[in-house]
């Protein structure tokens, strides 16, 4: 069958708006071709979720850290690369190394802006190799899990916070909703040098929404 049949398809299950290029500046998008955001939405519509605020219009050559939580489950991730496809973000993230080793998945993850990391070296911090990326590009989405793990954790990571202040960055706050179905892109944290309290304000705004293993969070 022709590819415009598929479209078509793709198309008549989106009847209402699950998510849409528009919710992100222009700035911040990858350019990726109709089908592969197509595919993102459908995605989201099949399940019943979709994306929820938006990324307001910033000023040039401003780095954003945009952190995502309830992180419980690896449903995030499935979720979450289907938004950034159907936002058409050109966003990046970090993976264990060992996972880009993967012929197919490896490639997959480097298309969707994926940075290896191999945390079993010695005296290489993810958070130093985020500094160091972030630096190098005059304004670049950074995508973080402020746990750091989808398990259980008593403490937020300051990984996000130390990231922004060494970028003279923005903090902005996305949460998955499972209880709603949805991925909220909500508002920028208002960040300041206490990052005790930084770090409870970003922890207490998480209580708002479940998880895919509320037990987790």
């Amino acid at each position: 069958m022709e590819p415009t049949y598929y479209l078509n398809q793709i198309k008549m299950t989106l009847k209402n708006k699950t998510v849409s290029s528009e919710q992100i500046p222009a700035r911040y998008r990858a350019s990726r071709p109709r089908l592969v955001q197509l595919i993102g939405k459908w995605f989201l519509r099949a399940f019943n979720w979709k994306v929820e605020g938006s990324l307001p219009e910033i000023s040039d050559n401003q780095n954003l850290i945009i952190i995502v939580g309830p992180h419980t489950s690896n449903w995030d991730g499935v979720f979450g690369f289907a938004a950034i496809l159907g936002l058409d973000a050109k966003i990046s993230f970090f993976g264990k190394h060992s996972l880009f080793n993967k012929p197919i998945l490896g490639k997959f993850l480097i298309y969707m802006g994926g940075i290896p990391v191999d945390k079993s070296k010695p005296g290489i911090g993810l958070t130093d190799i985020a500094i160091d990326n972030m630096s190098k590009l005059n304004g670049s989405l950074l995508a973080m899990s402020p746990e750091g793990t989808r398990a259980k954790t008593e403490r937020l990571k300051s990984g996000f916070l130390r990231i922004a202040h060494a970028v003279q960055g923005k903090v902005f706050l996305a949460a998955f909703d499972f209880g709603e179905k949805r991925i909220l892109l909500d508002s920028f944290l208002d960040i300041s040098d206490d990052h005790e309290r930084d770090i409870a304000c970003v922890q207490s705004y998480y209580t708002n929404f479940k998880g895919k293993c509320p037990e987790n969070y």
